[in-house]
């Protein structure tokens, strides 16, 4: 099957996913590009860029173009453990480029769940995590891990939190075996960290590894979780599309339980990611549990702009066959082909089927 991302350009994604979120039942959320900068401040562990674009208002207060959407959302909802809302975004974030030398303005679509969460609205937004990747691309993979899981092994360690969980994130098991030999683990803590860092594959043969790792409620809790979401992936036959990655980690100060982030062939960066992050609603003083997530669609543009200026045909004509290049343009595009007809081909113009109608004159 032909690989949707070459087909399709970012209008076209975002139309057809609005029109997804709405058919879940998701609500447009529409924020405002500027908040106070405290609130990214007081929260800049939470975004992906540390550093955001300022400058005073009228009244002297310092403000912040928008870099996330989230945390807009959170602060500005009435949450309630009672009650379970559902919005989706499609906003403009401002961030600092890859270089760090600049700022750029990328496009982002969304959706948030906040309120009450149970096992039922996980296993919806994991659907739709699958469904907004295949949205972009059919040749996806995504990646989901929980947090629970490597909280709870990393909890059993008394010491070197921080380097222990960077050896997981980077799989970096050589110099894990130096650490242990120097501070003496047990081997049921070395073999639990092995299998956390080798777990990553089908939900089917990690999970059961990921069994046989347990060290306590916390990690128990979180395979349970994670056997009960898969049993819906397999239903909604998504399962073949998903790997276990308990490397892939966020930032514990605000992430607690599922995490995601997506992948789509032929671009060598996460193209989505999120998760559930109660421990932001705690910040913020809130009831209720919060998970969602953002597919970036600044990380694919340059990618689907490779094939931006690409046209199904491009029909080249002359005086005497400019009235057939009209029809023979208005037949084509009525079977929904992209269609330019021109005198001559323009330097840089990318076409997959060239008709050279003065070609069928000089035969002629």
């Amino acid at each position: 099957m032909k690989n949707k991302i070459c087909a399709k350009r970012e209008e076209s994604i975002i139309s057809e996913l609005s029109t997804l979120y709405r058919q879940y039942g998701y609500k447009r959320y529409k924020p405002s590009c500027f908040e106070e900068y405290a609130l990214y401040q007081e929260n800049k562990d939470f975004l992906i860029g540390k550093n955001v674009i300022t400058f005073s208002d009228l009244n002297g207060e310092l403000m912040a173009m928008r870099p996330d959407v989230t945390l807009s959302l959170i602060r500005h909802s009435d949450i309630s453990d009672k009650v379970t809302e559902k919005y989706f975004y499609n906003e403009k974030v401002y961030r600092q480029s890859s270089g760090g030398r600049n700022y750029k303005e990328i496009s982002q679509i969304g959706v948030e769940v906040v309120g009450a969460i149970d096992e039922t609205v996980v296993g919806e937004l994991t659907i739709l995590v699958c469904k907004t990747l295949e949205t972009v691309s059919d040749d996806y993979i995504l990646d989901v891990s929980h947090m629970g899981f490597t909280e709870g092994l990393l909890n059993e360690f008394t010491s070197n939190r921080n380097q222990l969980s960077e050896y997981l994130r980077t799989k970096n098991l050589h110099d894990f075996y130096s650490l242990a030999e120097k501070e003496k683990y047990p081997k049921k803590l070395i073999s639990a960290f092995e299998t956390a860092v080798n777990a990553c594959g089908s939900p089917q043969n990690v999970l059961k590894s990921a069994k046989l790792a347990i060290l306590n409620s916390t990690m128990r809790d979180a395979v349970d979780e994670l056997t009960a979401l898969f049993e819906v992936l397999d239903e909604f036959d998504y399962a073949d599309k998903v790997n276990i990655n308990f490397s892939a980690t966020a930032n514990a100060d605000y992430y607690n339980g599922v995490i995601f982030n997506g992948y789509v062939k032929n671009i060598p960066h996460c193209v989505l990611s999120g998760g559930r992050y109660d421990k932001l609603i705690e910040k913020f003083e809130k009831d209720g549990g919060a998970i969602g997530f953002a597919l970036y669609l600044g990380e694919i543009e340059r990618y689907l702009a490779k094939d931006s200026e690409s046209i199904d045909y491009l029909i080249i004509y002359d005086g005497k066959t400019n009235l057939e290049a009209l029809k023979t343009a208005r037949k084509l595009r009525s079977d929904g082909a992209s269609v330019r007809i021109s005198t001559s081909i323009s330097v840089g113009q990318i076409y997959k089927e060239l008709i050279d109608l003065t070609e069928k004159e000089a035969d002629e």
